[in-house]
């Protein structure tokens, strides 16, 4: 079985407009996933988003509209109160693939999503391990050879590069590759409820909290286009957005991480 495991995935469209958004996140979440949301928060200011969120088959999806930003998020699932405490990851990472590819044919399709000046693409791979040393062995086996990264138990590990390429679905469009590898010591913290009502002043809720400490190798891939003055031409942004997503899927299998679900994008 594949160690590598993704965290979710991540959309990103910059409106040509930087006034409020056009659709709010209720709104666009109907669009993309032709249902109603599990919560909406309406703006609570002009600068603030709205969002909306929901479950999606195996996903937890949701969607961030504010001035100049749009953001749709793919995460997974918390894990259920009775079970152990565990890190929570994607295990069907060919899901998350198929609802990446749904959020780029609605932007294919939309008039409003398509009146952008910049997109990009961000999805995340992690791989548990029991200790820093560990991580960093496997992370540095991902790590191509020409960089000459060489590291034992170190702690707080953070590589990253750039590797711009002229889009070949855009003319004119250069975009940024960025692949990041780090170790990353990640933390969930749960509360105990008590069912017997309403906490006092005098007790200590804090008492009946529990935290758990992950670390985790870490690649991170997070593409975009450089921001145009003026808004990409019609029918541009959604293409840009699959070349982008071939792109992790070329580049995550040319490292050795062979994610199941990305190996064939």
């Amino acid at each position: 079985m594949n160690e590598w495991k993704s965290s979710g995935g991540r959309i990103t469209l910059f409106p040509a407009s930087v006034s409020s958004p056009a659709l709010s996140a209720l709104e666009l979440y109907r669009q993309v996933w032709d249902e109603e949301p599990d919560g909406f928060q309406k703006q609570a200011n002009p600068l603030a988003p709205s969002v909306a969120h929901g479950s999606r088959n195996s996903l937890k999806v949701a969607c961030l509209a504010q001035p100049g930003r749009i953001d749709f998020n793919l995460t997974p699932p918390s894990s259920k109160q009775e079970e152990a405490v565990s890190f929570p990851l994607i295990e069907d990472t060919g899901l998350l693939r198929a609802e990446l590819l749904r959020v780029i044919d609605i932007v294919d399709r939309s008039a409003v999503l398509n009146s952008v000046v910049r997109v990009a693409l961000g999805v995340q791979f992690l791989a548990l391990k029991p200790s820093s040393a560990e991580a960093n062995r496997v992370l540095t086996a991902h790590i191509p050879e020409q960089y000459g990264v060489k590291i034992t138990d170190e702690e707080d590990f953070i590589f990253q590069i750039n590797r711009p390429y002229p889009s070949r679905s855009a003319e004119g469009v250069k975009t940024n590759f960025i692949t990041k590898w780090s170790v990353d010591r990640l933390q969930i913290l749960t509360f105990a409820v008590s069912a017997g009502g309403p906490t006092t002043s005098a007790q200590t809720p804090a008492s009946g909290s529990q935290t758990a400490e992950f670390i985790a190798a870490s690649v991170n891939f997070d593409i975009n286009n450089v921001p145009a003055q003026t808004p990409l031409p019609n029918g541009q942004p959604a293409p840009l957005l699959r070349e982008a997503l071939i792109a992790v899927a070329r580049m995550q299998q040319a490292i050795g991480l062979n994610v199941e679900g990305f190996q064939n994008a």
